[in-house]
């Protein structure tokens, strides 16, 4: 007589089938995607729970690192992802479990010669990748909502993109004043450097914000920032470094720009800052994974005056800087090492452009680390903390130079 089974071994073999099934649908529904904003990634092969990726280079001349994707359909599975290990940066891939709203890193331990692995949790319908962490214009939405009733600031269109697009610009300052001195921040001109908008953001909050240093920003300077000059580039998820036939900061010796971003911002600035002394600041992220490219650094200009003006701005980062990223002077590159060696006339650069101008005091470019700065961790938050103590330092530059005229 055959065996009869029990209620509770039938109920074991109902819940094994219960989740072969489930895992069976999980791997018919697994999906890999970059077709949101930002995103980017090609998928070269698949096999099993291992798949190999890598950046979707465009139309950029070099192989650049940039890469963004989605994955659904991978509840409770463990993934292996395939890169090339100079795709991976300091402290391995940005991850979001929240479809992009918040990232964490995942770690330089979780990565061997750029390949990772994950394990996705139950119900994690829309986790995203990224070689950083990717901030947007709805990024730069949140913290314009966050200040929607701010007199002292202004959003404004710098032009039209090529696709359509409008280029967004802020003004913060004093409307009804024509302040002293002029600071004009750009970011994206290589659209992938995206880290470097976090401190953008902590510019615009440290000049905002209500205390000692704000005020006396508001009261004696007015900001011009533009958040992305290659918008287009963002939002679409290109690398934008080196772009055929040149890319964004290398427009500016071109009559007439070939982007448009690049010649209204040329036009503008020039009739915005109106002859008052002017800094300029270029924001931008090196490469992933070198000594001086994993440190906050600025380019020294050419320019004998305007390198002494700049050492003289690092000092007081330095000094005063309260963010969790170690700044030091030590780590600025100086003219003629490294890759700071542009020379052309007229420069290409828009940081070389700004300095053409007879009323810039200083202009030059910044490096912020993608992942890791001298040990210390670039994030979203502290990459913001870095932008609050650019602000603070740019006011004591400003209070304290030889050139400065303005009520201290």
């Amino acid at each position: 007589m055959p065996a009869r089974h029990t209620n509770s071994s039938v109920i074991a073999c109902l819940l094994m089938l219960t989740v072969s099934l489930a895992f069976a649908q999980d791997k018919a529904t697994l999906a890999i995607d970059a077709a949101f904003p930002g995103g980017n990634i090609l998928v070269s092969k698949i096999e099993g729970d291992t798949i190999t990726l890598g950046p979707d280079k465009r139309d950029s001349l070099l192989p650049w690192f940039y890469w963004y994707y989605r994955v659904t359909g991978a509840s409770r599975r463990k993934l292996t992802f395939v890169f090339s290990k100079d795709n991976v940066g300091a402290r391995g891939p940005g991850v979001s479990l929240d479809a992009g709203k918040t990232w964490k890193w995942l770690g330089a331990d979780a990565v061997t010669d750029g390949t990772f692995a994950f394990t996705f949790p139950a119900k994690a319908d829309d986790v995203r990748f990224s070689v950083g962490m990717p901030y947007l214009r709805a990024d730069l939405d949140q913290c314009l909502a966050r200040h929607k009733d701010d007199s002292f600031l202004q959003l404004e269109t710098l032009t039209k993109t090529r696709k359509g697009r409008d280029v967004p610009i802020l003004r913060i300052g004093e409307r009804n004043k024509k302040a002293r001195y002029a600071i004009a921040i750009t970011s994206r001109h290589h659209c992938c450097e995206m880290m470097a908008s976090y401190a953008v953001e902590g510019l615009i909050e440290g000049a905002l914000a209500d205390d000692a240093a704000g005020r006396w920003l508001r009261a004696n300077v007015e900001f011009l920032v533009v958040p992305f000059m290659d918008t287009d580039g963002a939002e679409d998820g290109d690398q934008g470094k080196n772009r055929a036939p040149f890319d964004h900061n290398r427009d500016y010796a071109v009559a007439p720009p070939r982007y448009p971003e690049v010649a209204a911002l040329k036009e503008r600035l020039p009739a915005w800052s109106a002859g008052r002394p002017l800094v300029f600041l270029d924001l931008h992220d090196p490469a992933l994974r070198t000594d001086i490219h994993e440190t906050v650094h600025f380019l020294e200009p050419e320019e004998r005056d305007m390198a002494a003006r700049m050492d003289k701005l690092c000092s007081y980062l330095e000094r005063d800087q309260q963010g969790p990223i170690l700044y030091r002077k030590a780590h600025n590159l100086h003219f003629g090492a490294g890759y700071n060696t542009h020379i052309e006339r007229p420069s290409p650069l828009s940081a070389g452009w700004a300095r053409s101008l007879s009323n810039t005091l200083l202009g030059c470019t910044v490096e912020i680390a993608y992942a890791n700065a001298a040990g210390c961790e670039v994030n979203a938050h502290s990459g913001k903390e870095l932008g609050r103590d650019m602000a603070v330092a740019l006011m004591n530059f400003l209070r304290d130079a030889p050139e400065n005229t303005a009520t201290k």
